[in-house]
């Protein structure tokens, strides 16, 4: 078994420990079958939405721009939150389930919507990441990178689900456009990176795109305290950071060994 599958295992693990021991202790009233039907629904969206939509999107638009033009990239960097975002929405086509998400409870629907998505998005990752033979040899230890980055994940796509939901009976496209939005403004170094703006080649750009996975792991470890209303004082040398300038160094490591070996694939933007 590629080791970025074992690496994909654990991380759902411990996403799954997580995220539902919060949803599990949240105090707000939600139906507990119709809750996992929402989850079991948005499982497959990510492959879903990339094949059936994205692709197509993609055929059609690089039929009209070339590849290289600054408008196609763009568009391109638009890919994710229009697809993505207005695929998580597919749970609210089950009528009983949209008249169970309220203001009272739609940040556990947030959470269950949010991980559902991300451990599709983790498995579709891993499975393209298990075609490249550079990385498929890789002991699943190696993948740091993508341990932290996919929990990220989970976070930030719970985050923009929750926008829309909290809309949801007061103008849902203003909260739909708030969602995409916020998705766009998270993956915006990631288009940075691949624009090259400035010049200053791809390594450096990998550094700073990692910098950003920093900041986001500082979001991660104060996740617990938020949902609680009040978000601690965090420095690097806190309990809950250790570990994560070795992973930073782990995943930057990764990709230089994948540009070393000229192997890298088009693989989504995280989120």
């Amino acid at each position: 078994m590629p080791g970025i599958y074992i690496a994909a295992l654990l991380t759902s693990l411990v996403a799954i420990a997580g995220f539902g021991a919060l949803i599990y202790k949240l105090p707000k009233p939600a139906n507990g079958w119709l809750l996992l039907g929402a989850i079991m629904i948005c499982l497959p969206l990510k492959p879903l939405a990339f094949y059936w939509v994205r692709l197509p999107l993609d055929h059609w638009i690089a039929g009209h721009l070339a590849r290289t033009s600054f408008a196609y990239q763009f568009m391109a960097s638009l890919y994710a939150p229009l697809t993505e975002e207005s695929a998580k929405l597919l749970v609210l086509l089950i009528p009983a389930i949209l008249r169970d998400i309220r203001p009272e409870n739609f940040t556990r629907y947030a959470l269950g919507i949010g991980l559902a998505f991300a451990l599709g998005e983790m498995w579709f990752i891993a499975e393209r990441i298990s075609h490249q033979p550079a990385l498929a040899k890789l002991p699943f230890y190696q993948f740091g990178g993508y341990v932290s980055e996919r929990l990220m994940t989970c976070v930030f796509h719970s985050a923009f689900v929750a926008i829309t939901l909290s809309r949801l009976r007061r103008g849902w496209l203003l909260g739909l456009g708030g969602a995409m939005a916020a998705h766009w403004a998270a993956n915006f170094p990631i288009s940075l990176m691949t624009w090259n703006v400035g010049g200053l080649g791809r390594a450096i750009w990998e550094v700073i795109v990692a910098g950003g996975s920093f900041d986001r792991s500082i979001d991660l470890a104060c996740l617990p305290h938020l949902w609680k209303g009040s978000a601690p004082a965090l420095d690097v040398r806190h309990p809950a950071l250790s570990g994560v300038r070795l992973r930073l160094r782990a995943f930057h490591g990764l990709w230089t060994k994948m540009s070393a070996a000229k192997q890298i694939a088009p693989l989504d933007p995280p989120g």
